[in-house]
């Protein structure tokens, strides 16, 4: 912004008066231009950083509802094992087909909350509307961070099989470590079921606001 000292000669305070409204018009509608346009800038990124959220919000809703149904296949096919181990452990020549420690989740989204962050669209936000991303969010982590774990432990109570031992005569003592972890995986996706029903019902008030 350039401001720059009047051309023609000062001869009375009344010219002094003119040029210095002229310089102070000048300067109110230049500091009036680089507000606009700083506004719209903002209201720009703010309108973009939320089209981008409220899509992610979506694909998360959407992920979520698939993650619910890879969870019961996950945990029926974990209470198969458990029937299968507990023939092997007692019954090893009535064992007919295996044993299958996999899991199926579709990893909830955050990269629009994370650009919004870093371009600096959050802080042009009311609070109160950065709080309850912040809240969803942050709920997210937690069912990714948790689904993470319940995976490692998962494939975990398949370790013994990979020790190279036949599973039809295992020590007593492998079995039951089998068994509980399965169970404790178990119990992990129940638990991560419910922050998933729990980041849903978040999720939605979002969408619907």
């Amino acid at each position: 912004m350039d401001v720059h000292a009047p051309h023609e000669p000062v001869n009375s305070w009344k010219d002094f008066a003119i040029h210095l409204s002229i310089v102070t018009v000048g300067l109110f509608i230049a500091l009036m231009l680089e507000a606009g346009v700083e506004y719209l800038h903002h209201r720009h990124i703010v309108t973009e950083a939320r089209e981008n959220i409220r899509r992610e919000l979506e694909h998360n809703q959407q992920a979520a509802a698939k993650d619910i149904q890879y969870i019961d296949e996950n945990v029926k096919a974990l209470r198969s094992d458990v029937r299968t181990i507990r023939v092997l452990r007692t019954h090893p020549m009535k064992f007919h087909g295996g044993l299958e420690n996999t899991m199926s989740f579709d990893t909830l989204d955050d990269s629009a909350w994370r650009t919004a962050r870093d371009t600096g669209a959050l802080s042009y936000m009311p609070y109160e509307e950065v709080q309850r991303y912040s809240d969803a969010y942050m709920l997210a982590d937690q069912v990714n961070s948790h689904a993470v774990k319940a995976g490692e432990a998962d494939f975990q109570a398949a370790a013994p099989l990979e020790m190279g031992d036949d599973p039809t005569s295992m020590p007593d003592a492998e079995y039951t470590r089998m068994l509980e972890q399965d169970a404790d995986v178990v119990v992990q996706m129940n638990v991560l079921e419910q922050f998933l029903k729990q980041y849903q019902q978040l999720d939605e008030k979002l969408l619907q606001k």
